[in-house]
């Protein structure tokens, strides 16, 4: 929803514009809430990341509370595997908000050059974005979109979870038209789709998708075909077995990391440390 008296951008901002305090250097992706640009703040010159809510959905009430309580959120957040929030605007017709720039690149690139991680650098992943679940989850938020496009990977190797574009809290309502499915379906929890609100085991159930994502070198139900197939695939079936695929791997490894994708959210690690201890156990067999 625009401010009184203004209305929405037709499109987005182009690199060389200036939304507020910031110059925006370069576009460095584009998703589903609208883009994000590397940046220099005017003050200070210091790069950030500014994300811009796209145009569409600049007057939509719905998505422009999400993207403000995006903002108003993760600001209160500080954990050294979260991306921090620095500040949020209005400008030229354009909401935005500015992160931190992070030096390196998203999980997602990462998997789709290598394929397949490790098991050691896989378990330390785990371990720094399970703990950061947990500084959400401590809040009362949940995420509901982690995936590897979410995790940023810095150039000392840690991985950060960032973008809370769909995040929530437990006196938040829930801000989606009926039936429209919050997340990312390859990495959607079970009681999602049936409807169920979102907690912390939503999120255990996505950190397990992108585990064994980092292991298969795809999600667990990647060969579905399609968004009910892909939904009924979470629901019913189990996943591939992964010893044909990394039989480099311990099965005690194998078998902690699909604890997290239990059907029922009760059967699930309590919370991403929980998880955490059980893939280094794993490790070392």
């Amino acid at each position: 929803m625009s401010p009184p008296g203004t209305s929405p951008p037709t499109d987005l901002p182009r690199p060389g514009d200036t939304l507020g305090a910031y110059r925006l250097e370069a576009r460095l992706g584009e998703g589903g809430m609208g883009a994000v640009y590397r940046a220099i703040r005017a003050s200070d010159r210091e790069t950030v990341a500014v994300k811009v809510l796209s145009a569409e959905l600049a007057d939509d009430k719905v998505y422009a509370r999400r993207f403000e309580r995006e903002g108003r959120v993760a600001r209160g957040l500080d954990h050294p595997h979260l991306v921090p929030v620095l500040d949020t605007g209005f400008d030229c017709g354009h909401r935005y908000i500015v992160t931190r720039y992070v030096e390196g690149e998203s999980l997602a690139v990462v998997l789709a050059r290598e394929g397949v991680l490790s098991t050691g650098r896989l378990v330390r992943l785990a371990a720094g974005v399970g703990s950061a679940l947990d500084a959400v989850h401590r809040t009362g938020l949940v995420h509901r979109d982690l995936k590897p496009a979410n995790v940023l990977i810095d150039l000392r190797g840690r991985g950060l979870l960032t973008d809370f574009g769909v995040a929530r809290g437990a006196a938040d309502t829930v801000l989606t038209a009926p039936g429209r499915v919050v997340g990312t379906v390859d990495y959607l929890a079970p009681e999602l789709i049936q409807g169920r609100p979102a907690g912390p085991a939503s999120d255990i159930y996505a950190l397990g998708c992108v585990v064994f994502e980092c292991l298969a070198g795809e999600p667990p139900f990647a060969a579905a075909t399609g968004f009910s197939e892909a939904c009924l695939a979470h629901l019913q079936s189990e996943p591939p077995d992964l010893r044909t695929r990394r039989p480099d791997a311990s099965p005690a490894l194998l078998w902690a990391s699909l604890q997290a994708l239990a059907k029922d959210p009760e059967d699930r690690p309590a919370t991403g440390g929980a998880y955490a201890r059980l893939l280094r156990a794993g490790l070392r067999g």
